[in-house]
Formats: structure tokens, C-alpha cells, sequence
């Protein structure tokens, strides 16, 4: 078996384990997840006439939803990415509109929001999925002004308004800012990721935070919100009775935890502790190192999924990785921080831990597209690209890498013209350049024709 492929073979090994990795921490936290949804909505699931005081509701559903994503992400996993690029992604786009648009005009509200459509029992919250939209069109106009070159600026520009506007106002209109916000910092780090500079990529994610701020400023809930995370006590048993109630299940925690299923704000405390609020239960519960564990456990998983994305073949690969998983940490940390009273609470849940039908089966699919780009990438061309970015001009510090002593053919015009002159000038002998650059003509017999000997045919000697 030659070098190149044992470096293939060697590459695609690398490759399926990082995506077999990904795939089972993301089958675990999703297993983790449902037992903490169970632990933290059981008391209350059994005190409630209309959960029919059974300790599972939520749990239970949990897992329904997990098996209709888990069927979603080997739907897309094994469908080639490409085919969403090339054919689909525009009916992704139209469905999206179409949904968000439905939500308007005959959405079901609560919470002080309209962001839900039933169907079948069955809550949708399109803005989710509107989530993969966003992702799947922005690596598309990407690859379409990087790799590609087929649009200029100002046409990236006007796309990309005619596809993101459209969802960010129907989102906003539901109100679901926490969304708009996941959306703008996925898509500035894949501009980051595409080539775009950094400040560029920053001053989207500040232009958009400004934004959000200027208007949730003239609006009295968020307004509220904003007042109570700089400071829940000043209405404790109101608007900050949720944040301080958090806090407590943190301080009784403590280092080690008072164990699985042993919290004691599960039991009518602490409001929506299976939802925006797990990761209070998982601190009392699992203390200081259950909650690092966790962070721990999404760190890794970003790690593999960008491991995933540079070892794709193309640049639609690489943003989708990349995108998929930025996306499931920004929405971590932004639930984290709100229930931590850094942030405004928005509302958004945990990837895979949560309570939310249409989160798990969003956060699943996700995995789906980067377990797509680890399957559908081109092995021998990625290999082939490793190999060749590591030729080098050899510099004298390194062992490695080609060695160019000096000359080389220039194929500039004047040396061209400058070659041609020299050798009219002196008819048929041959032209040699030494190490110093000299050039010189040599009139005498080449060495084959000295093998030959003078009378020999150019067929052989005599």
C-alpha cells in the first residue's frame, strides 16, 4: 500500500471516529437530559389532575420527541448535504416563511408570547427550525461568494437580505428576540469562519445586540427583564422570583450536590424547573461538578463538531459544521447566563436538556447535518489537500518539505525573450546556467552522444 494511501485510509478513520464520538455525546447528554427532565417534573407532574398524576408526563414525551428526531437526524445524515444546498434549500426556505407567517395569523399563545402551532396535540414552534434555515442559507451564499466567486459583494448583500429579513421580522413579531439573537451570533461566526475579518464578524453580533436592546427598550416586559437581572430582589416575590429561586437550588447544591433526585425547588419552587430552568435542578442535584461536567460535555461536543467541519471537503461543509454546533453552544450559554442572573432571561432552552418538543427534535437534526457533512465529505480530496498543504519551500530550519537550491524555469516575459535572443545568437549550442547563475554555451557531444560514438544512429551504437 503506498504513502498517500495510508494517509487516506488513515484520514477516513479519523474522520468516521470524530463523527462517531459526536454522535454518542449527543445521544448521552440527550439521554441526561431526559432523566433530569424526569427528576425535575416528576412531584409536579404527580400533584397535576390534568398530567393525570403520572411522574413521566414530561419525561415520557421527552422521549417520544427524541425518537422523532433521532429519525430526522438519520434522515439527513444519511442524505447527501449537497442535494439540501443545491436543490432543497429554497423550499426549506419557502416552507420556513410559510410557517412563521401561519404563526401570525393563527398562533396559539403563552407565556406572553405567540410563537406555537398546534397540530395534532403536538405544540410547533417554527422560529427552531427557522434556526436551520438560517444556517443552511448562509453557508450557501458563502460558498457562493468564497469558493465559488459566482456572486460580488453587493449581490452577497441583497441576498442575504431577501433571505434573512424576512424571518428576523416574522420572529421578532411573535416576540421572540432570545431567537434573532442565536441566529445573528451563528451567522457572525460563520462569516468569521468564511473569511470575513474579525471586526466585521464582531460588529454584526454588536449591531444586532444594539438593536435588540433599542427595541426591547420601548417594550415594558422586556424592559422589566432587564431590571430584574441587574437585580432579581427588587421584586422577589414578582418578576424575580423565578432568578432567585434559581439561585437557591445553586447555593443548596453546592460542590458535590444532594443527589439525583433529591431536589428540594423541584417541589413547586422553582417555576419551569424542567425547562429553562434545568440547569438549576442539575446544580442542586449534581452540585458545582455536575454543572462543570455539563459545560464540559457541550465543549467537547463543539470540539468535535469543529474537528468535523475542518476536515470537510468544501466550504458548505465546513460552514454547516461549524454553524450547526456554534449554534447548540450560543443557545447553552445563553440559557446558562440568564438562569445565572448575568443575562435577561429569554426564554430558550437547553440543547438536548430541556423540556420542548420542538428543541430536541431542532437540536437532533442539527446533529443530523454534521454527521451528513462527516459522511458526504470527500476523503481522498481532503486527504489530498492535507498533503499538499504541507509542501513547503525548504528554509534551512526544518527536515521536512521540498529543498530548492536555487534556479528554477521563469516563465516571465523578459526571460523568455531574453532565453530566445541568447540562443540565436549562438546557433545550436546548448545553453546550461550554473549554481551562480552564469550562463554558458557547450558546442561538444552531449554525454549520450559520447555512448553513442560518432557514427551512431540515435537507435543505439554501433
Amino acid at each position: 500500500m503506498s504513502r498517500s494511501e495510508t494517509r487516506s485510509g488513515s484520514h477516513a478513520v479519523s474522520s468516521n471516529g470524530t463523527a462517531m464520538m459526536f454522535l454518542l455525546l449527543a445521544f448521552a447528554l440527550t439521554v441526561f437530559g431526559i432523566v433530569m427532565i424526569y427528576s425535575a417534573s416528576s412531584i409536579v407532574c404527580l400533584m397535576s389532575d390534568d398530567l393525570g398524576n403520572n411522574p413521566a408526563h414530561y419525561a415520557s414525551r421527552q422521549g417520544i420527541y427524541a425518537l422523532i428526531g433521532t429519525g430526522a437526524a438519520i434522515a439527513l445524515a444519511w442524505a447527501d448535504y449537497h442535494v439540501w444546498m443545491e436543490r432543497l434549500r429554497y423550499f426549506v426556505w419557502g416552507g420556513t416563511v410559510l410557517l412563521l407567517l401561519a404563526v401570525i395569523f393563527a398562533g396559539s399563545s403563552a407565556y406572553g408570547a405567540s410563537r406555537w402551532i398546534q397540530i395534532g396535540g403536538f405544540g410547533l414552534q417554527p422560529s427552531e427550525f427557522a434556526k436551520i434555515t438560517v444556517i443552511l442559507m448562509a453557508a450557501a451564499l458563502l460558498n457562493e461568494y468564497y469558493a465559488e466567486g459566482s456572486i460580488d459583494s453587493r449581490s452577497l448583500a441583497v441576498q442575504a437580505a431577501i433571505c434573512f429579513v424576512p424571518i428576523v421580522l416574522l420572529i421578532f413579531k411573535q416576540p421572540d428576540k432570545g431567537t434573532v439573537l442565536i441566529m445573528a451570533i451563528t451567522v457572525a461566526a460563520m462569516l468569521f469562519f468564511a473569511g470575513f475579518s474579525p471586526a466585521a464578524s464582531g460588529l454584526t453580533v454588536l449591531g444586532v445586540i444594539g438593536f435588540i436592546l433599542l427595541y426591547a427598550s420601548f417594550e415594558p416586559y422586556a424592559r422589566a427583564r432587564m431590571e430584574v437581572a441587574r437585580n432579581p430582589w427588587i421584586d422577589p416575590y414578582g418578576k424575580g422570583y423565578q432568578i432567585i429561586q434559581g439561585l437557591y437550588a445553586f447555593a443548596c447544591g453546592g460542590f458535590s450536590g444532594v443527589g439525583l433526585g433529591m431536589s428540594r425547588q423541584k417541589y413547586s419552587y422553582l417555576p419551569m424547573a424542567h425547562n429553562d430552568f434545568i440547569f438549576a435542578v442539575i446544580g442542586e442535584e449534581l452540585g458545582f461538578v455536575g454543572t462543570v461536567l455539563v459545560l464540559a460535555a457541550f465543549l467537547f461536543l463543539l470540539y468535535l463538531g469543529y474537528r468535523i467541519a475542518q476536515q470537510a471537503s468544501d466550504l458548505q461543509g465546513r460552514l454547516i459544521a461549524s454553524g450547526c454546533v456554534t449554534m447548540m453552544m450560543i443557545q447553552l450559554l445563553i440559557n446558562t447566563s440568564g438562569v445565572l442572573g448575568i443575562i435577561p432571561l429569554s426564554g430558550k432552552p437547553i440543547p438536548f436538556l430541556s423540556y420542548g418538543g420542538s428543541s430536541i427534535i431542532m437540536n437532533l437534526m442539527l446533529v443530523g447535518l454534521v454527521l451528513s457533512v462527516a459522511r458526504h465529505s470527500d476523503v481522498t480530496q481532503t486527504s489530498r489537500e492535507e498533503r499538499r498543504s504541507s509542501f513547503r519551500v525548504y528554509d534551512g530550519r526544518g527536515a521536512s518539505g521540498f529543498r530548492v537550491l536555487s534556479g528554477g524555469v521563469s516563465t516571465t516575459p523578459e526571460s523568455l525573450r531574453e532565453s530566445r535572443d541568447f540562443a540565436s545568437a549562438y546557433g545550436d549550442g546548448r545553453i546550461s546556467t550554473n549554481t551562480n547563475g552564469t550562463r554558458r554555451i557547450d558546442l561538444g557531444p552531449s554525454s549520450s552522444d559520447r555512448l553513442r560514438g560518432r557514427g551512431a544512429s540515435r537507435g543505439g551504437r554501433e
